[in-house]
């Protein structure tokens, strides 16, 4: 038989979370809500934002729009212009295409790719690539060497080639090589991904930058084929090494 206390401490808890429930609905829909619009999830991405639990969904969600994207884009600072679909096959395109040259703050050679990918490369740069810097090696990057977004090829393995189709095919993933510093010293991943300590602290928080932003971040600690870069991609699968 269930104890007096145990259904008074049944009721109490359960009149908290309703209680709970209404302040966060409150917090949500009403309008002048106090509550952040980084916080807020029915308000969309703001791309300046620090990262947290709401942030994969509204980055997501700006992506599945060409417009909400570039607006993104453009409150980062990036430099972009749009370009028509690229469509060689079903396998190889790329869909709401845009092509950088400049990310939040660095400069990046023209890259061709995703509105989505090149959202994703910039709120990284600007989340985790620029503090890190200025913490680990004492100042900005002002170039990001990329060394790729758009390929049509089958997914690459220690073992060989694969049967399936690379996100490079839809420029779904881009390819990282290293970094030109605001006093012009450049810093690759073949080179100084055991470099220096502070070196090997920027490559190694980056890195785990790049799980924020990114479902699949492969770097040097992956395997051989990424030794000289970063891989980062948008794909189904999630996988952070």
């Amino acid at each position: 038989m269930v104890s007096r206390i145990a259904i008074r401490t049944s009721v109490i808890i359960l009149s908290l979370c309703a209680a709970l429930a209404v302040i966060v609905a409150g917090l949500v829909f009403i309008p002048g809500s106090p509550l952040p619009d980084e916080w807020n999830p029915r308000k969309p991405l703001v791309a300046t934002a620090a990262h947290n639990f709401l942030t994969p969904s509204k980055l997501r969600f700006a992506i599945s729009d060409y417009q909400s994207c570039q607006a993104a884009l453009t409150d980062l600072g990036v430099k972009f212009k749009t370009l028509p679909d690229k469509n060689v096959s079903e396998q190889c395109h790329i869909l709401d295409q845009v092509q950088i040259s400049r990310l939040s703050q660095a400069q990046i050679s023209p890259l061709k790719t995703t509105c989505g990918t090149a959202l994703r490369l910039a709120m990284w740069e600007y989340h985790a690539v620029q503090p890190v810097a200025k913490a680990s090696l004492g100042q900005s990057v002002a170039r990001v060497s990329q060394i790729g977004s758009y390929n049509c090829r089958a997914i690459r393995s220690v073992n060989g080639p694969t049967d399936r189709m690379s996100e490079h095919a839809t420029a779904n993933a881009v390819d990282i090589a290293g970094f030109q510093l605001a006093d012009g010293k450049r810093i690759s991943l073949l080179k100084n991904w055991n470099g220096t300590d502070g070196q090997q602290s920027f490559m190694r928080q980056i890195r785990d930058g790049g799980c924020n932003y990114f479902r699949i971040t492969l770097s040097p600690e992956y395997n051989a084929l990424h030794a000289d870069h970063f891989h980062f991609d948008q794909g189904r699968w999630s996988s952070c090494n």
